[in-house]
């Protein structure tokens, strides 16, 4: 009987591998068209704008996964300095088959400055808008976070305690910001489970004066960053693990890759009038190693998948 339940456990173990090996094998090949078909999975939503902030109801897109009955835990997705890209959208389709429903917020199109989900950068509109991206602040996008975290606790498909945040470039500051002034928000359900921030900025994030005189990260908090990519760096990374956050946070560079490792695209120049010049390039070994760590910390601290 022993030999037949162990037999059983093993089989199970080595069926779920299986599974995600194939989620994973299938997105390695990810092609434009499987971001066209992401931008078309999402569906449209409206965001009641919180007093808070401006007050501004929002739009966004929201994905739910295709198998299961829920109550499912969510993530909220905000993008960075260009808008939502249809990248950030085929993470949220891919998120959403592992167990999750994720809430893309638009933080710029009822302002009146982009309502474009489906372009790449070479978007002129997209230009404008990222060398412009102070028009939305940092504490306004804080608190079109927590609108959108309102927005999934009405939801019945979600889970009311298990709602994180994921977010890439000035999205992924804003999520690490969020975390930062928990305390003064005082979300019910406690709040906010865990953040993933893709590329946050951190190197200038780190001077910033309220990032020095908010609270700790005190939820699980995982940041990736290619190891080459000029608006990061490893020191500031340092000097973030040196501070001891209770999170735990968890901090993964990958060697060789670029801003925007996660995007497909070649290697190409930006400027910023903020930033200067920097690189962006797809980097396959470093977008497949993030899958995986990303699917980790989902599962390590949602249980989903």
């Amino acid at each position: 009987m022993r030999n037949k339940h162990a037999l059983l456990c093993i089989s199970l173990v080595a069926l779920i591998i299986l599974c995600l090996t194939y989620n994973i094998s299938r997105a390695q090949n990810v092609t434009w068209d499987d971001y066209v078909k992401s931008v078309q999975h999402g569906k449209e939503v409206k965001i009641e704008g919180i007093s808070s902030g401006d007050n501004k109801d929002l739009t966004g897109r929201i994905y739910i996964p295709r198998e299961g009955t829920g109550p499912y835990p969510a993530l909220v997705a905000l993008h960075g300095a260009g808008g939502i890209f249809p990248y950030q959208l085929w993470w949220a389709d891919w998120i959403s088959q592992q167990g999750f429903i994720v809430l893309s917020i638009d933080s710029y199109c009822t302002r009146g400055h982009l309502c474009e989900h489906s372009s790449s950068d070479k978007d002129k509109n997209r230009g404008k808008i990222m060398k412009n991206w102070k028009k939305v602040s940092l504490k306004q996008r804080m608190f079109d976070a927590v609108a959108g975290y309102q927005y999934l606790l009405k939801h019945s498909l979600v889970k009311k305690d298990s709602i994180g945040l994921i977010g890439w470039s000035w999205g992924g500051t804003t999520a690490l910001f969020t975390q930062k002034f928990s305390k003064r928000l005082s979300l019910p359900e406690n709040g906010f489970k865990g953040t993933i921030a893709f590329y946050p900025n951190f190197r200038h994030v780190q001077n910033h004066r309220q990032w020095k005189g908010s609270g700790k990260i005190a939820q699980p908090t995982l940041i990736l960053y290619g190891k080459s990519d000029s608006l990061e760096s490893d020191g500031s990374y340092k000097k973030l693990k040196a501070a001891k956050h209770p999170g735990p946070v968890t901090v993964i560079g990958y060697k060789g890759a670029v801003r925007k490792f996660d995007e497909l695209g070649p290697h190409r120049i930006k400027k910023h009038p903020s930033v200067g010049s920097f690189a962006k390039a797809f980097h396959k070994e470093s977008f497949e190693r993030s899958m995986e760590d990303v699917g980790n910390f989902l599962t390590d601290n949602f249980g989903a998948r």
